[in-house]
C-alpha cells in the first residue's frame, strides 16, 4: 500500500546525499553562496512588512503579537510550503535525463526536493527563531512545537508531491495550473492576514491543511497553543496528509509506465 515511500525510507541516505547535491548545485558559482537562501526570504519579509505596516498602515498587533514578528513567522512556514510544493511537482520531469539513462529509483526525488529545501528552511528557521525570541525577551517550551508541525508540513507535503510529480511528468499543463494554484493558496492561507472576525468563513479557510502549518508555528512562537489542544482539527489533518499518501502511491503506479514514455 506504501511502496514508494518505503522504497524511500530504504534509500534514505541516497536522498540525503543527493540533497546536498543538490544545495551545492543550486548555489554553485555564486559569491555569497547559502547565505542566498537567507537573503531572498529575509527581503521579501521586509516588503511585505513595509507594504502592510508602513504603506497601508494595518500593521497592528495580531492578538498581542508585533505585527513584524507575527508576519515573519508565518512566512517562514510558507517558504517551506512553497519551495517543496513548486519542487516537488517538477521533481521527474526536471530529473528527465537520469530517469531516461539510468536504473535511477525515480520514487524518492521528490523525498530529495524536500530534504533540500528543509536544509534551507533550517537555517532560515533558526535566524527568525533567534531575532524573535531576543526582541520578544522571552523563550517558551511551546516554540519546541515547531520540531512537530515541520514534520506534520514534511509529511503533507512529500504526500502532495508524491501525487503531483507523476501529473506533471504526463502534462506541463498540470504544472501550469499547480503554479497557479499555489498563488491561490498563498492569498488564501492566513499568512498576511487574520482569520479573527471572519465567522462562519473561519471554518472553511481551516479546512485548507497549509493554514494548519502556519497558525501551528504562530500558536507555538506567541499564543502557547499546544496541537494535543485540538484534538479534532489534528486528526483532520492527519486524514487528509493519509489521503494524499494513498493516492501518492497509486498515481506511481499507475502512471508510471506512462511518463516513463512521455519525459
Amino acid at each position: 500500500m506504501f511502496d514508494i515511500y518505503k522504497e524511500m525510507w530504504k534509500r534514505r541516505k541516497m536522498i540525503h546525499s543527493l540533497s546536498l547535491q543538490e544545495i551545492k548545485r543550486e548555489y554553485a558559482g555564486t559569491l555569497l553562496g547559502f547565505i542566498w537562501g537567507l537573503i531572498n526570504p529575509l527581503m521579501r519579509i521586509t516588503v511585505f512588512w513595509f507594504v502592510f505596516s508602513i504603506g497601508a498602515r494595518a500593521g497592528g498587533p495580531v492578538d498581542g503579537a508585533p505585527f513584524i514578528a507575527w508576519l515573519a513567522i508565518g512566512m517562514v512556514a510558507w517558504f517551506l510550503i512553497n519551495d517543496c510544493f513548486r519542487l516537488t511537482q517538477k521533481s521527474f520531469r526536471s530529473k528527465r535525463s537520469i530517469i531516461k539513462n539510468t536504473p535511477f529509483p525515480i520514487a524518492i526525488l521528490p523525498a530529495v526536493q524536500i530534504v533540500f529545501s528543509y536544509y534551507i528552511h533550517i537555517v532560515l528557521l533558526l535566524v527568525i527563531f533567534a531575532i524573535t525570541s531576543i526582541s520578544l525577551g522571552y523563550f517558551s517550551i511551546y516554540n519546541l512545537q515547531i520540531i512537530y508541525y515541520d514534520f506534520a508540513a514534511v509529511m503533507l507535503l512529500l504526500g502532495i508531491g508524491s501525487v503531483t510529480a507523476p501529473l506533471v511528468a504526463v502534462s506541463k499543463d498540470i504544472g501550469r495550473f499547480l503554479d497557479t494554484i499555489l498563488v491561490f493558496l498563498f492569498w488564501m492561507t492566513p499568512i498576511l492576514w487574520s482569520i479573527d472576525n471572519l465567522g462562519f468563513l473561519e471554518n472553511i479557510i481551516k479546512l485548507n491543511p497549509f493554514h494548519y502549518i502556519v497558525q501551528g508555528y504562530r500558536d507555538s512562537f506567541f499564543y502557547e497553543i499546544g496541537f494535543w489542544e485540538q484534538p479534532v482539527y489534528t486528526l483532520y489533518y492527519w486524514f487528509i496528509v493519509l489521503i494524499f499518501f494513498l493516492l501518492g502511491n497509486y498515481l506511481h503506479k499507475r502512471l508510471k509506465p506512462i511518463f516513463l514514455d512521455t519525459l
